[in-house]
């Protein structure tokens, strides 16, 4: 059976035909009708080597010669101005779909994957007999009433109508599974194919991409796909194009929570656990491997919805050895898979994969002119474009790197360009990917630094989708000098990170998520590693590549300047390896379990070594050949199991020295011959007792020195006079280091500085004099404990430091007075902890400009502190603070006044905890006297009160000036006085509201205030409400136990809020309804409809007195409505007056987390059956 449409008197035929022994494919036949009998095909733009007999039956085409019509078929027939869905009347393969089907079935049990009811019902329905036997008893009827009646002629049309009808509504139902595909029914996660352009430039004029982009989101929309792979060749832009769904899926709030992670060549189910637990919040640290995976089930079981990105999938994972829940066993958890391989997505059970193809020439052609700029359309070069873009395959990696690099080049170089382009592709190079190859080398060629070119060829010795640190890309250049003209460890940083943020933009590299990390696309790595074979530094790469052992002994080691190994499983090292122009070696993370076996001769052959790295291994012993590497500059043994390290002493040329995280106790006195050791990281070594005296002094050129937070065993200065007969060193030794630009040091107290200590050139340092260090975060970070008066070289760093923390100062009255009559204009960050004689922070008797730089206060228990600013605050103060937090300040009435109010014009997050006098959040009065126009907090993006059991006023005076459109988030808990949060004249300033909470606040009577204020009135089809917007980026709202609420949201604002996703509340004894009608609204007559277009969940518990939903009679819509659950609500009889139009929910949950519920056909039935059911007298 074949279908078409009918064009005039022919039709058109989509799909290929076998007719006898020939083919009709797209074309046009006609035929003429003699006796009830067809004759031959007409045929245009096709051809036919055998005559095959056609007849039109009922609007359908039916072979009357005995051939058999095979592939595919539009199911589509235009037929007395209609279009109908329609199958074949006969299936031609019946007999081989059954088998399949039970092949399937066999295989998912096999495997012991669950096999969801509807994917049997598909199987069967599409398979089964049941169609089939359908269409025999109509043909069969059919055959035997032409037989007798009228030659034929004569039509049984009941027969014809039941059958055709009972057909029609299976076809409709085997259409639902088209395109699913059901061979197999488990899951396996991708990983990070990274395009290094933005998504929005990618997708600006890409339709494909855009479509493609639609077709997956609205998959992840079908309750009945759990698995979606996405497949392409290397560099298509499968990560950008997940990337853009993840943007899109955070964006409409379609999932709990969205985890990315790649998966790689050589998945590593250890780190790819990891990778999720941290996204999750979750630890795995103490589970052993067996427990890891139930743990983390159970973590994204948590989630009720979850969407889990697998990036870079090479072969099948299991995901139930990783952890990752999916079907059945977690109907809420979606798995979304790229992969280079479509087979990959068919093992990993994809019901539904995404081929991802090259960009067409149009689309190739607009995302290079992106790239390139506008001198592609000029008419110098635009020849020249045309062919360069055209000879870029379509291939968005390709297209993107050379565009980059023709950015701004003269013409020569684009000839020059066109003319590489055309030559053959290396034959060492194999299949597709060498295309990508020859093209990434243009990139790499094209860079003006040849400095840039090494750091890029040394980023290709990490492994695949690696996290590089450019901290570690810094000392590895250094001891390889691979920057020119730099003096000092901080001059080769910012070089370092001045070449990095050169091949970012070359799309050579990729911005990882993580500050000072970058990750290398694993194309343009092999490319990198393809180019470093033809250069003088010639690499051997074999890192994350899965080795026990080491590779071929045989291999001819001497040309090799770099070796990576790193990131396998070896356990042991060869004896006596002859490597002369060895200048990388790349150990680290082989042997974490078991000790690393170092023969006594490996290094013998290395005299050319500059850089080695045997960090996270277990090194009892180094052999003492390492005493031979005389040119050794940068030494790794980060994380190490070390015994003795005293060999290292002998290596005199070292001059970074990392033993961060390792297990050493002492640092020896071998260490005092490390004269030209110029950084030395000790920092997470927690067992670390003792520094032998005299080491630090003798380190005369050192720059960078990190000490472990946890050491403070520290000699008292002057204890012991000469060094020997000291026990430990003493700080003191600092003034030794002339050099010194960085410094992290830990103090149990400031007795221990010198007060002729000279720390002016520090330029980076974390010092904690007497508490525990913060996490740096800035530049220069200094924390101080002090009894009396801060002296000495910690008052001069005072005045020096981007953070300050002061934690329990005693005697410490006026910060400015006491330690910097400067005004602490260089200071970014204030955190004030326990200084119980402070009253306040300024006292402006004094007209200075103070804080001018900083940008985050915090105060914590602060007893006596009553306010910020004690009088009139000048102009430029505190004008970049961005965060203001505080805690446990009782004596506190006002988080911000109107005095320091006007000069907050960058305030974005304010947070307030525990401060039981606090009256008043933001004190207006004062502001309305002021005519200059100006708007307050139009900058806040985030308010959380807490706790705070006086507060009265959010906001307190006039509010005309008042701007929260940029307010996104607001947590209200315990507060208990407060009556309203947001007065009418706030509430259509919240256009960026997203998520509100709100509980226990007992004394709350409204949320949203009210009045008639102008609306933005949108026209809807249906004649629905006018919208109000102000409220139009709402998504998420949960209010709890707020005891004299008695609704959420006036009508007015309910109907802009075209964004909200999810609504619970629970434990308000006194609300009526969510959404109430207000004084001076339309009336009802005029009400027709309010939409609830993108709200996805709602949940009503323990409401005592909720009557319904929404008041008034007009109709309610909620098209994307999934979920409810209404739980202990006994006076709900009704969800609302009107109609009520839900098309996805398909049931009523009792409570939360049940799966049980009920279904009446819609919602108001079903409320009323639940309110039936609570009324019955039990039996």
């Amino acid at each position: 059976m074949l279908w078409g449409r009918k064009t005039g008197g022919l039709y058109r035929l989509e799909g290929n035909v076998q007719t006898g022994g020939a083919t009709v494919r797209h074309g046009f036949i006609g035929i003429s009708k003699e006796n009830g009998q067809g004759k031959q095909p007409l045929h245009r733009g096709t051809q036919s080597k055998r005559r095959g007999t056609w007849g039109i039956r009922n609007g359908t085409w039916r072979i009357r010669s005995g051939t058999r019509a095979q592939g595919d078929a539009l199911r589509y027939v235009r037929k007395s101005g209609q279009t109908r869905v329609m199958q074949p009347v006969q299936d031609v393969h019946r007999e081989a779909q059954r088998k399949k089907t039970k092949s399937i079935l066999r295989s998912c049990t096999a495997k012991g994957a669950v096999t969801p009811k509807r994917v049997s019902f598909a199987l069967d329905l599409i398979s089964g007999s049941d169609f089939s036997s359908c269409a025999h008893k109509g043909g069969e009827m059919e055959s035997r009433q032409l037989a007798k009646c009228f030659n034929g002629w004569c039509i049984n049309l009941w027969a014809r109508y039941k059958f055709s009808k009972e057909a029609f509504e299976k076809a409709g139902k085997i259409t639902k599974f088209e395109g699913t595909q059901f061979e197999s029914l488990s899951y396996r996660p991708p990983s990070l194919e990274m395009v290094s352009f933005s998504s929005s430039k990618m997708f600006a004029g890409l339709e494909s991409r855009k479509t493609k982009v639609k077709e997956i989101m609205k998959a992840l929309d079908d309750e009945n796909i759990n698995v979606i792979g996405i497949c392409g060749m290397g560099g298509v832009g499968k990560t950008t194009i997940v990337e853009e769904v993840f943007r899109q899926a955070n964006a409409e709030k379609k999932f709990d929570m969205i985890v990315m992670v790649v998966v790689s060549q050589t998945p590593n189910v250890t780190k790819i656990q990891d990778d999720v637990a941290q996204k999750l919040g979750l630890k795995l640290e103490n589970f052993g491997n067996a427990e890891r995976a139930s743990a983390l089930t159970v973590g994204i079981k948590r989630e009720k919805k979850i969407l889990v990105i697998l990036d870079d999938v090479w072969s099948r994972l299991e995901l139930k050895e990783v952890g990752v829940p999916f079907g059945e066993d977690h109907k809420g958890c979606k798995i979304l898979l790229t992969s280079r391989s479509e087979d990959v997505c068919s093992e990993m059970d994809a019901q539904k994969t995404f081929p991802i193809q090259v960009l067409s020439e149009l689309e190739a052609w607009v995302l290079f002119r992106e790239m390139v700029g506008a001198a592609a359309d000029s008419s110098d070069l635009n020849s020249i474009a045309t062919e360069v873009a055209r000879r870029c395959g379509g291939l968005p990696i390709a297209i993107v790197t050379i565009g980059r690099a023709l950015r701004n080049r003269s013409k020569d170089v684009w000839i020059d360009v066109v003319r590489q382009l055309k030559k053959p592709i290396p034959k060492r190079i194999k299949g597709m990917d060498a295309f990508v190859y020859s093209r990434l080398e243009l990139s790499y060629n094209y860079l003006e630094d040849e400095e840039a070119k090494s750091l890029f060829l040394l980023c290709s010795l990490f492994p695949e989708d690696d996290e590089i640190e450019v901290e570690t890309l810094v000392q590895y250049g250094m001891g390889l000098r691979l920057f020119q003209d730099v003096d000092t460890i901080q001059d080769g940083r910012v070089r370092a990170r001045a070449l990095v943020s050169t091949l970012l933009s070359s799309s050579l590299l990729l911005k990882e998520d993580y500050y000072d990390f970058v990750k290398m696309h694993d194309l343009v790595r092999d490319a990198a590693i393809v180019i470093a074979s033809k250069e003088e530094n010639k690499y051997m790469v074999k890192a994350g590549a899965g080795l026990r052992d080491w590779p071929n002994p045989e291999t001819i080691f001497q040309t090799y300047t770099g070796i990576s190994l790193m990131s396998n499983d070896i356990r042991g090292l060869p004896d006596g390896l002859e490597c002369p122009k060895l200048e990388t070696l790349l150990l680290q993370k082989n042997s974490i379990q078991s000790n690393l076996e170092i023969p006594p001769n490996f290094f013998q052959g290395m005299k050319d070594l500059k850089v080695l790295d045997m960090s996270f291994n277990q090194i009892l012993s180094l052999p003492q050949s390492i005493s031979l590497l005389a040119t050794l500059r940068t030494l790794h043994l980060v994380g190490c199991q070390l015994g003795d390290i005293s060999f290292i002493g002998t290596l005199k040329q070292l001059e970074i020295l990392d033993l961060s995280g390792s297990n050493i106790q002492v640092v020896p006195t071998q260490f005092r011959q490390l004269t030209h050791l110029r950084l030395f990281d000790l920092r997470g070594c927690y067992i670390l007792e003792k520094i032998v005296p005299g080491v630090i002094s003798s380190l005369c050129k050192l720059e960078e020195l990190y000490f472990a937070s946890h050491f403070t065993n520290w000699a008292v200065e002057g204890e012991g006079e000469e060094e020997d007969s000291r026990t430990s060193a003493s700080l003191a030794e600092l003034k030794s280091l002339s050099q010194l630009t960085s410094l992290f040091l830990v103090v149990p107290n400031a007795d221990l500085l010198p007060h002729d200590l000279k720390l002016q050139n520090l330029t980076r340092f974390s010092i904690a004099i007497g508490i525990y260090p913060p996490e740096p975060r800035f530049q220069t970070n200094l924390s101080v404990t002090f009894d009396t008066r801060l002296s000495g070289p910690a008052k001069v760093l005072v005045k020096r430091t981007e953070a300050l923390t002061l934690s329990d100062c005693q005697g410490l009255e006026d910060i400015l007075k006491d330690l910097d009559n400067d005004g602490f204009n260089e200071l970014k960050m204030l955190n004030l902890e326990s200084c119980n004689e402070i009253k306040y922070l300024l006292d402006t008797v004094d007209p200075r400009v103070v804080f001018r730089n900083l940008e985050e206060l915090k105060l914590s228990q602060l007893v006596t502190f009553t306010e910020i600013c004690h009088g009139q605050l000048p102009s430029e103060s505190f004008s970049e603070v961005r965060t203001l937090e505080m805690q446990f300040c009782h004596s506190m009435v006002n988080i911000v006044p109107s005095n320091l109010l006007s000069r907050l014009q960058c305030l974005q997050t304010v947070i307030a905890d525990r401060c039981d006098s606090l009256q008043n959040a933001f004190d207006l009065e004062g502001l309305a006297t002021e005519r200059d126009g100006t708007e307050f907090l139009s900058t806040l993006e985030k308010l959380e009160l807490r706790n705070l059991p006086e507060l009265i006023h959010i906001w307190k005076g006039s509010l005309h000036r008042v701007n929260l459109c940029k307010l996104r988030e607001v947590f209200l808990v315990s507060c208990i006085k407060v009556r309203r949060i947001f007065p009418p004249s706030l509430v259509q300033k919240l256009v960026g509201l997203d998520e509100l909470r709100v509980f226990y606040c007992r004394n709350l009577e409204e949320i949203f205030g009210t009045h008639n204020e102008q609306q933005i009135e949108i026209v809807v089809p249906g004649k629905s409400l006018g919208t109000n917007m102000s409220l139009r980026n709402l998504t998420n709202v949960w209010v709890s136990e707020c005891d004299k609420l008695r609704y959420i949201f006036p009508l007015s604002i309910a109907r802009g809020l075209v964004l909200l996703r999810n609504i619970q509340i629970d434990y308000c004894a006194m609300v009526e309804s969510i959404v109430e009608e207000e004084k001076g609204e339309e009336k009802v007559s005029s009400i027709e409809k309010i939409v609830f277009p993108h709200l996805h969940m709602i949940i009503l518990s323990c409401l005592d007195n909720l009557t319904c939903f929404c008041k008034g009679r007009y109709a309610a819509e909620y098209p994307h409505l999934e979920g409810i659950v209404i739980e202990s609500c006994p006076k709900m009889e009704i969800f609302g007056h009107g109609a009520q139009i839900s098309p996805n929910l398909k049931k009523v949950r009792l409570q939360q987390g049940g799966a049980e519920g009920i279904w009446k056909g819609d919602l108001n039935s079903t409320v009323q059956e639940i309110f039936n059911q609570k009324a019955k007298p039990p039996e």
